[in-house]
């Protein structure tokens, strides 16, 4: 029965057994205990009495003992609290001096051109139905855009509420045993987590997965334990949950299947047992059946949505053998033991492991005496560790047909691709280490043969020891980590779009072209113009013009620093006739011969003019075009036109208006002066 004692102390007598006698309460250090006297209620009476006449009424427990602080009435809540504090501070002060990253960009401004609605939560993005993500991404652009103060607020809080899951998930399998303090620790401090969950893109999709992942191993032990509709409901809505975080949530179907083997220490692994345990439990499967093909048909759906994107490349067998070489043996298992030693700088604000041989080999044989040891000594282990394998495996398949045909098999070194799997590790682990709650029989004849004072000294001493070692590796591997991470060049041309935009004057037009600062790419189309960019940043009147704009006669740029100065033209080829002459129109049409051949590119193109009236004209480069408006008088305009040729061509000037055209310059944005 839940909440029941499984080992009740011999030395607590039994109800009842406390008639006729008085309990003597005697306070040590940290325990309370029982010391039953034989009592003749009469005489005591008589001294209660007496004393009460004397001194007055007698005190009670709680007057005449002090109470004792309520970090110590309860040590393992206290070193649970302690553990989860030192790793959200370790942790925050790597994530408070990160930065947004690439994608950042791309969803804050998408978030900002979209209504919150399903058409925005539910269009799948680079392969990932994310509707959670998204829906952070939604919020955070409209109540605080490009703010990486909430930012950081959205990141711990999920960290929080991930370690949470995760101790409760540990009580539900063990109870609350101190020797559980080893396993959370090791999670809370690994490096594997760190890199995903300081980019604010990856961390909306990996940490309400891994919460998921937590929800559900947890609903799912309570429901093969007791049986209880109830829990199989709840493990299904987690599901559902994970998968509307990440479409790797679909990883724990197969892995359920191992894990509820191992959560039924007391079937044999034979035929007809498991399909038993399978009959005993068809009511989740059911549950997880359904929301799988709910959430299949909404996947569907979304690449029908607008824009969405959801190409794969099919990877090749000899990038797929060294990504998972690499993802096992110089990723996972160096993290097991607060791995990487080392990282390699990877993009700008994130970095790949790149941990010496020797630090790699050195894990691979810590990993092997813990395989090794845990299945001389600890009954049906293989289980558990079948179970970590299953999850691992289609980590990797699910990773492999992702990423590896797009970006190779350096994927592997980037932990957050296998950032999930530090769940189910943390139940291997603490299984390794202890037995299930109610479980018989968990330990071998040989570990139950060990002399006392080595499995109840010794053994937890190793284990302690191997804990505080694995949590300085993991100290040395994140601050390792942090001189990436906290390196980011997007902060400063950030801080420089912000102080110089609202400085603008009123008639400023900010010229649309890629963006010069390297903190988005050309990878992300669109959102890696001026416009996208500083969609964020600007006022509404501001997003409206910079989307819009198609000439511009005072024009400003975002420079490579990432200041808004004034724009002119590096000329890559200017009109041939002498400064300061100029043709006029012929036939509506100005042909002005350049002093060399252009080749394809997106070339800013600046015409001075004279008008005399206002008017209409367009601007031509080979086959591209622009229309354009020019003002009465002595004027210039610029436009940006992808195409080549020996001519720009001022054309479809209007019959009877005088416009003369003067010097012409082709080439790209730079800062004037």
């Amino acid at each position: 029965m839940r909440g029941t004692p499984e080992y009740p102390d011999p030395r607590v007598p039994a109800p009842g057994a406390w008639v006729g006698l008085t309990v003597t309460l005697t306070r040590t250090s940290h325990h309370t205990t029982r010391t039953p006297v034989p009592t003749n209620h009469s005489a005591v009476g008589a001294a209660q009495h007496q004393t009460s006449a004397e001194h007055g009424p007698t005190p009670t427990r709680r007057d005449s003992q002090p109470q004792l602080h309520w970090l110590a009435r309860d040590p393992l809540r206290s070193g649970v609290l302690v553990i989860a504090a030192v790793a959200l501070v370790v942790r925050f002060s790597v994530v408070k001096d990160s930065y947004f990253i690439t994608d950042d960009f791309m969803l804050t401004t998408r978030a900002l051109e979209n209504d919150f609605g399903w058409s925005y939560l539910m269009r799948v993005h680079t392969g990932h139905l994310e509707p959670i993500g998204f829906a952070t991404m939604w919020v955070l652009a409209h109540a605080a855009p490009l703010s990486w103060g909430w930012a950081v607020f959205v990141l711990m809080a999920g960290q929080a509420v991930l370690l949470l899951m995760v101790w409760r998930l540990l009580v539900e399998l063990f109870g609350r045993r101190p020797l559980l303090l080893a396993p959370y620790a090791v999670f809370a401090f690994t490096p594997l987590t760190l890199p995903g969950f300081t980019w604010l893109a990856a961390a909306i999709i990996w940490l309400p997965l891994m919460v998921s992942v937590a929800g559900a191993m947890t609903a799912h032990a309570r429901f093969v334990r007791e049986g209880r509709a109830r829990d199989a409901a709840v493990a299904t809505l987690w599901l559902l949950l994970g998968l509307a975080s990440f479409e790797k949530m679909a990883v724990y179907l197969p892995f359920a299947l191992a894990y509820t083997v191992a959560l039924s220490p007391s079937t044999p692994l034979g035929l007809r047992p498991l399909l038993r345990l399978l009959r005993r439990t068809w009511l989740v499967w059911v549950g997880y059946l359904a929301a799988s093909a709910l959430y299949l048909a909404l996947y569907w759906a979304g690449t029908r949505e607008a824009g969405a994107s959801a190409t794969y490349i099919p990877p090749r067998l000899g990038p797929v053998s060294d990504f998972v070489f690499f993802s096992v043996f110089r990723t996972f298992i160096p993290a097991v033991f607060g791995g990487p030693w080392t990282w390699q700088p990877h993009s700008y604000g994130l970095a790949l492991v790149n941990s010496p041989r020797a630090f790699d080999w050195l894990c691979w044989i810590a990993a092997a005496a813990l395989l090794l040891a845990s299945l001389v000594l600890r009954s049906r282990i293989g289980r558990w560790w079948f179970a970590l394998g299953v999850y691992l495996a289609g980590s990797l398949a699910a990773v492999a047909v992702g990423r590896v045909g797009f970006g190779g098999a350096i994927v592997a070194l980037e932990t957050r691709y296998l950032a999930d799997a530090a769940v189910p590790l943390v139940v291997v682990l603490a299984a390794c280490l202890m037995p299930l709650r109610g479980e018989s029989m968990p330990w071998t004849p040989l570990r139950a043969s060990l002399p006392d004072w080595l499995s109840r000294r010794a053994l937890p001493a190793v284990v302690a020891g191997g804990t505080g070692a694995v949590v300085l590796v993991a100290f040395h591997a994140m601050s390792g980590y942090a001189v990436f991470s906290t390196q980011n060049p997007a902060r400063e041309v950030v801080a420089n779009t912000r102080r110089t935009l609202p400085q603008l004057p009123a008639d400023a037009q900010v010229f649309d072209q890629a963006l010069q600062p390297q903190i988005i790419g050309p990878l992300f189309e669109q959102y890696n113009l001026v416009s996208r960019y500083l969609a964020p940043l600007a006022t509404a009147a501001q997003r409206h013009d910079l989307y819009t704009r198609r000439q511009y006669t005072k024009p400003y740029m975002v420079d490579a620093s990432g200041r808004v100065v004034p724009m002119a033209v590096v000329p890559g080829a200017t009109s041939t006739w002498p400064a300061g002459s100029c043709v006029g129109a012929n036939r509506g049409r100005v042909v002005v011969p350049l002093s060399r051949d252009l080749f394809v590119w997106d070339w800013v193109v600046r015409v001075g003019y004279v008008a005399e009236t206002p008017t209409t004209a367009t601007v031509r480069l080979g086959s591209a075009s622009q229309e354009v408006h020019l003002d009465a008088g002595l004027g210039e305009v610029y436009v940006s036109l992808v195409g080549a040729g020996r001519d720009v061509v001022l054309d479809d000037i209007p019959a009877g208006t005088n416009v003369c055209v003067g010097d012409v310059q082709a080439g790209n944005p730079g800062a004037k002066g």
